[in-house]
């Protein structure tokens, strides 16, 4: 996990943009934004899923992992 830059926002909250691992679907990196308090969460040790609440499960998964929503579904999708 990389932090790669900071959303300053005295209304809602500053928020911090990370770019998560390479996905082993598609080769490629990816970002997803969080809340200042879950970036804190997360350095002291909490779980992806008990720190960041702000995001679905599918982008915690990607932060955890690096596959990408649409990557998990070409995968995993059931057969027609």
């Amino acid at each position: 996990m990389k932090v790669i830059d900071k959303i300053y926002d005295a209304v809602n909250g500053d928020r911090y943009v990370i770019e998560t691992k390479e996905c082993f679907h598609c080769n490629t990196t990816g970002r997803v934004e969080i809340q200042a308090p879950e970036l804190f969460y997360l350095n002291q040790g909490k779980k992806v899923q008990e720190a960041v609440t702000s995001l679905s499960k599918d982008y915690r998964e990607m932060l955890i992992t690096g596959i990408h929503p649409n990557c998990w579904i070409e995968m995993f999708r059931e057969e027609e």
